[in-house]
């Protein structure tokens, strides 16, 4: 009789402890509905203190394992570049929210607009009217921040994501043609200046009938993979290309010395880049040999 009491001791506290692994388990893995709660309530009373004349409201509260806080959603009925998010630990306490970019730094902003612009270019690059194979392409429109408007990387036509208005309207062919950027590799049997000229006089005229203009546009004409022994990668002798090419200059007289011109200052610049390469492998390998 005591054996079997003891069993049964055994059985019940090893039923205990795989009940509380397994719950501390699933909790590290979605978290638990009391934290869940906290994290809520924590968020609203943070909404009340920092924004008590919004209209906001919590979307969803979801659990990141990673880091073992809640995120909290949170959106606006009136104002949809107004969404953000705030970080809660279990027990509801703020680690940090999102407002300040997301919304007074005009990110959401920025990234509405340029969604509706990259649609707007994926809608012609996917057309199947369009006349050539783009194998990858997308339109975005350039932002900066106001702090990085020196940095040498900066494009000089980039707007200002602070500048933009909250929920604001913008033509996008407005801005498109002040700040867009277009990126298109293309398929083509023919690859020469020649044939790169007659595609980007294609885009020009295709992109504005659709409504759709831009500032610069990088395109990268190359020959079509073989179905069978690809190992990828194009050298500069089977491709032909222009990068921050203006649109101001897509206009049929003299294009064949334009494109040109830029084919071979991007052909310089990948000469240069694959110089810089070769000279840090080489570092590499004489340091390895070094050590050896």
């Amino acid at each position: 009789m005591k054996t079997k009491k003891a069993l049964k001791i055994i059985a019940l506290v090893l039923a205990l402890v795989l009940t509380a692994g397994l719950a501390f388990f699933v909790n590290a893995l979605v978290g638990n509905p009391l934290s869940k709660h906290l994290a809520k309530a924590g968020a609203e009373k943070h909404q009340e203190q920092m924004h008590p004349d919004k209209d906001f409201y919590i979307d969803r509260i979801t659990y990141n394992f990673k880091d073992g806080d809640y995120h909290v959603f949170v959106e606006s009925p009136s104002s949809p570049d107004s969404s953000f998010s705030i970080s809660t630990d279990l027990a509801g306490n703020i680690r940090w929210d999102s407002y300040e970019d997301r919304v007074v730094r005009r990110v959401n902003t920025s990234q509405r607009i340029n969604t509706e612009y990259r649609q707007a270019v994926d809608n012609v690059f996917e057309s199947k009217t369009f006349p050539y194979n783009v194998n990858f392409g997308y339109g975005d429109i350039e932002f900066v921040e106001a702090v990085n408007l020196e940095q040498p990387i900066t494009a000089d036509f980039a707007i200002v994501i602070e500048e933009l208005e909250l929920d604001g309207y913008y033509d996008i062919g407005e801005l498109g043609r002040k700040a867009g950027h277009l990126v298109a590799y293309i398929y083509d049997e023919d690859v020469s200046v020649k044939r790169l000229c007659e595609i980007l006089l294609a885009i020009k005229e295709t992109m504005n009938n659709a409504g759709v203009e831009f500032k610069v546009i990088d395109c990268v004409l190359e020959p079509p993979k073989p179905e069978e022994g690809y190992e990828g990668g194009y050298t500069g002798e089977d491709r032909v290309e222009v990068e921050e090419f203006l649109y101001e200059d897509i206009y049929e007289k003299d294009l064949e010395k334009r494109v040109k011109k830029a084919n071979e200052k991007m052909a310089e610049y990948h000469a240069e880049q694959d110089r810089i390469k070769q000279e840090e492998i080489e570092a590499y390998q004489q340091s390895v040999s070094d050590a050896v």
